[in-house]
């Protein structure tokens, strides 16, 4: 599914007035037409009952039509229609002559059924629990078996039909058996209302809170209707009973179904106002937009704290997320995810729904609860409302993904020179420090041999120099890489470090690894920080600390020297290029302490 951000557009006449529901007002006019020629006999003399009933079956066609329109509430609305039509085809029996007091008894069940079963389909679109299938299972032998067992057992004077042309078979009519139908029947609709009311309340806690707001109106009304329709079904169920006595019992079902259609009203009117609601919200929670609060917004309106939000970067035609790094797997399939019209799979957690601009362009992504598949148009209003606030954040989203691809960048760079600084390490120990070996045994064995005196001081001196070039190149080798730092990590190569500082320095470093990345940047910032605590602030005591913090990895260096003419809470001059490295490692670098007393300098680092 996609949403459009586009301006307004004008309208030739209001908003809820449009072709839909023309169509489901003229079904509702057809419906209360037929339902009106079908108990003509009967409302001639009754214009307030008629009134009254052709009202109620005309709102649930329209309900019904309405419905239909909606993909994943159509079964729901194509059921009201039926149902409608059934209690239209009701009324039939009061003609008393012909099929119609046969099928009165099948349209009335056929109405309960459609309707009841229509409310269970609602708004999900399918019979998600074991109970609800249960019940419509029951429902169906009770509604269809509880008639055909009355004209099969009945003669129709027995039932209210007493007309010379009325229609009824009574293969086996037995008075006794008939009584005992009537009875068993009349149970029977009592305990499949309340057994209809135990499954509307049995789904309630089973379903989210915007589920629950919406489908409670409509499972209260139905579940009044249903037990108020068994109550008012006992009466009828005796022998002899008039035929304007059991017309008065529809009439007054008639009446209290109008409650559905009132109640399915008061739901989408309620929908409504969360709409708009939720657009206010959007509004005020985004200004001023920024990538996190519009995240953030949205999670809050929707009531959906796992909401992730991910934005079009044009530039590199990828997604990204919040903090500008990219997501695969968005950008190719249908970023849509699943249409929502289709009734969900068993165990469909997410839902993702893709959001263009006016011109058809990307913009962003956004993946919901799985629920909110119900409340398809709370999200698009949502989505609508903060059309703009998601475009503005859609350029900072761009902004963050070029600094992303600047630290990225970075991390590549410094993952090629730890890799260089290994092997150029390797080389320095294995190719030119075991040349100048060998050369000095070369020169150790020429001074032992010499007979010439000048020649063995020459040879010695010779040896003296080479030894000391080859120290400063083992030191060389050593700021390079130490050897130390790959073998036994952070702790032991700041060891090395502190005793040549010639300064006190007490080191806490915890002893696990990291990846060669991590240990080789932190070192190199370490050996800084050190560096210009004894040197640029004349230091006499230096701390330093390295400690795991979940995913994160802190580092602190404490000392006691003075930076003349610093700011409190400012990065000293010396230490800039440092900070830079710490951020363009997705760490972020703090100074604490007065310039004039002491510094601590924390850093802190992704470890992940």
């Amino acid at each position: 599914m996609v949403v459009v951000i586009s301006a307004p557009r004008r309208r030739r006449s209001p908003p809820w007035f449009g072709a839909e529901t023309r169509r489901a007002l003229v079904a509702g006019l057809a419906v209360a037409a037929l339902a009106f020629a079908a108990g003509w006999p009967y409302w001639r003399d009754h214009a307030a009952a008629a009134a009254v009933s052709l009202v109620g079956t005309a709102g649930i066609a329209v309900v019904g039509a309405l419905l239909a329109t909606g993909a994943r509430t159509r079964r729901t609305g194509l059921l009201f229609v039926a149902a409608s039509l059934c209690w239209a085809l009701n009324w039939l029996a009061s003609w008393d002559t012909g099929p119609g007091p046969l099928l009165s008894p099948y349209a009335q069940a056929d109405f309960y059924l459609a309707l009841a079963a229509g409310v269970l389909l609602y708004p999900a679109g399918r019979l998600e629990y074991a109970a609800d299938r249960i019940w419509t299972v029951f429902a169906c032998a009770v509604l269809w078996g509880c008639p055909t067992a009355l004209w099969v057992t009945s003669r129709p004077e027995w039932a209210a039909f007493r007309g010379r042309h009325v229609w009824w078979p009574a293969p086996f009519p037995d008075h006794a058996v008939f009584r005992v139908v009537l009875e068993v029947s009349a149970v029977l609709y009592i305990v499949l209302a309340l057994s209809f009311a135990v499954v509307l309340l049995l789904r309630l806690p089973k379903m989210s809170r915007m589920r629950r707001a919406v489908t409670l109106p409509v499972t209260v009304a139905l579940a009044f209707v249903g037990i108020s329709a068994a109550l008012t079904q006992r009466p009828i169920m005796e022998e002899s009973i008039s035929l304007d006595a059991l017309l008065e019992v529809y009439a007054i079902q008639g009446a209290v179904v109008a409650l559905v259609p009132l109640a399915l009203l008061a739901t989408g009117l309620r929908t409504r106002l969360a709409e708009l609601a939720v657009a206010g919200r959007m509004l005020r929670l985004t200004a001023p937009p920024s990538v996190e609060r519009v995240r953030d917004a949205l999670r809050d309106v929707l009531h959906d704290p796992t909401l992730q939000l991910w934005f079009w970067a044009p530039a590199e035609e990828v997604y990204v997320d919040t903090a500008g790094r990219p997501v695969a797997g968005l950008d190719d399939g249908d970023p849509g995810g699943p249409d929502p019209g289709d009734p969900p799979e068993e165990g469909a957690g997410r839902w993702r729904r893709r959001v263009e601009t006016a011109a058809g362009e990307p913009l962003a992504i956004v993946e919901l609860a799985g629920a909110l598949r119900d409340h398809g148009s709370l999200v698009e209003a949502a989505l609508e409302a903060g059309g703009r606030a998601l475009e503005t954040a859609r350029l900072q989203s761009n902004v963050q993904a070029g600094l992303e691809q600047v630290r990225s960048a970075y991390g590549r760079l410094l993952r090629a020179e730890t890799v260089e600084r290994e092997r150029l390490a390797r080389d320095l120990h294995d190719g030119a420090q075991q040349r100048l070996l060998a050369l000095g045994a070369m020169l150790a064995t020429l001074e032992a041999l010499a007979v010439d005196p000048a020649v063995k001081d020459h040879a010695r001196d010779c040896r003296k120099e080479l030894m000391a070039a080859l120290a400063e190149l083992r030191a060389l080798a050593h700021e390079v890489q130490p050897a130390l730092l790959v073998q036994d990590g952070l702790g032991p190569a700041l060891e090395v470090v502190a005793e040549r500082l010639g300064t006190r320095v007490l080191l806490e470093v915890t002893g696990e690894r990291y990846s060669r990345e991590i240990e080789s940047a932190l070192y190199s910032v370490l050996c800084e920080a050190l560096s210009y605590a004894v040197d640029r602030a004349r230091a006499t005591r230096v701390t330093v600390r390295v400690r795991p913090d979940g995913h994160r990895l802190v580092a602190e260096v404490s000392d006691d020297g003075e930076r003349p003419g610093g700011q409190p809470g400012a990065v000293p001059d010396g230490l800039a290029g440092m900070a830079g490295r710490i951020r363009a490692l997705r760490g972020h670098m703090e100074v604490d302490g007065d310039p004039t007393r002491g510094t601590t300098v924390r850093m802190v680092l992704p470890c992940e």
